[in-house]
């Protein structure tokens, strides 16, 4: 390898004997970002050849004096050469033997998220279990299931597991599950689906915006189990912060309202402000509970008796066992109930 080559990317961490080791944060991938420059030569007369080219790494024609990597990824030396793969596998658990980890590609493991350990990527592929923290841009999915009692795990795509056991998931996608969720906060921006065996929803609160179907949900035995209908959950975050917002600005308005020597101009101007601030908060419930009538929950099998049913602002709670196939859906402001064969 030529010695006129400058490597502008940090060395994977490694301690010293006095330092204090943090297990969890070995630092030991590479990221880099497509376009980021990885080496540059030194010396006039450098040629863009001594560069050691791999997989994903370019010399730009109108600066050939730099090597570039094009694709986001974790860069590493390997027969000679510098690779960039936009792909990192571990082939067994992320514990303390990794790390947590952060990537900015595709992150593919075959074993399991151990408890208290962080995994950060684009997408993520989990052969085993989750029990730590999991948080993805796009698309997750987990081999086994979610048992991440103490943690969380959030999708920013869609998200599939074969079953979801006493946590907290969230999905600005759909969720798709094989076998069942139980006991569960479980959020989805698009649609929960239960699909396998035995396919039951139970305990827990589950909330997706455009639907939920399961074979099962409830059950004589269980805690209370809550379904909510309609509503994005991520966009009644973003809208209730921003009605608060307007609600504290109206009560500093009627404040100055109350001023019985406000000249006539600026009472108008304030009076003519507070229409505007309740027409705001008019156009953001308007779009919190749009399209009520097009979500549903579907279930194959029976709805037990104790489960409360939430579309929009409209509750219903189950007072005897329902066998199905059964669709629950809002029609002219009411939760209607029909039956398919």
């Amino acid at each position: 390898m030529s010695s006129r080559i400058r490597f502008l990317f940090p060395k994977a961490h490694e301690f010293s004997e006095d330092e204090r080791v943090d297990f969890f944060e070995r630092k030991s991938l590479l990221n880099v970002k497509k376009g980021q420059i990885l080496a540059e030569g030194e010396g006039e007369d450098f040629d863009p050849s001594e560069f050691p080219k791999g997989e994903n790494v370019y010399v730009p024609p109108e600066n050939p004096r730099v090597l570039v990597s094009s694709v986001d990824g974790h860069v590493f030396f390997k027969e000679g050469k510098i690779h960039v793969s936009p792909v990192y596998e571990v082939n067994g658990d992320i514990d303390h033997s990794t790390g947590n980890i952060h990537f900015v590609g595709t992150l593919i493991v075959r074993g399991t998220v151990r408890e208290s350990f962080l995994v950060e990527a684009k997408e993520a592929e989990i052969g085993g279990d989750v029990e730590g923290t999991i948080f993805t841009r796009k698309n997750l999915t987990v081999g086994g299931g979610i048992v991440s009692k103490k943690h969380k795990v959030i999708s920013g795509g869609n998200l599939k597991a074969n079953y979801i056991l006493s946590s907290k998931v969230e999905a600005f996608g759909d969720i798709e599950v094989s076998k069942f969720i139980r006991e569960s906060e479980v959020k989805a921006g698009g649609s929960i689906i239960v699909s396998g065996e035995p396919g039951t929803i139970v305990g827990g609160t589950l909330w997706a915006k455009r639907g939920i179907k399961a074979n099962v949900i409830g059950s004589s035995f269980s805690a209370h189990t809550t379904i909510r209908l309609g509503i994005d959950p991520f966009l009644e975050i973003l809208i209730q912060r921003h009605i608060q917002t307007i609600q504290e600005e109206r009560e500093l308005v009627l404040g100055i309202l109350e001023d019985k020597n406000l000249p006539f101009e600026e009472r108008f101007e304030y009076e003519r402000k507070l229409l505007e601030l309740d027409f705001q908060t008019k156009l953001l419930e308007e779009a919190l509970y749009r399209n009520l009538e097009k979500t549903f929950l579907e279930v194959k099998g029976k709805v037990f008796q104790g489960v409360t049913l939430i579309i929009g602002h409209h509750n219903l709670r189950i007072e005897e066992d329902i066998e199905g196939p059964v669709r629950f859906f809002l029609k002219n402001d009411k939760i209607e109930l029909e039956r398919w064969t």
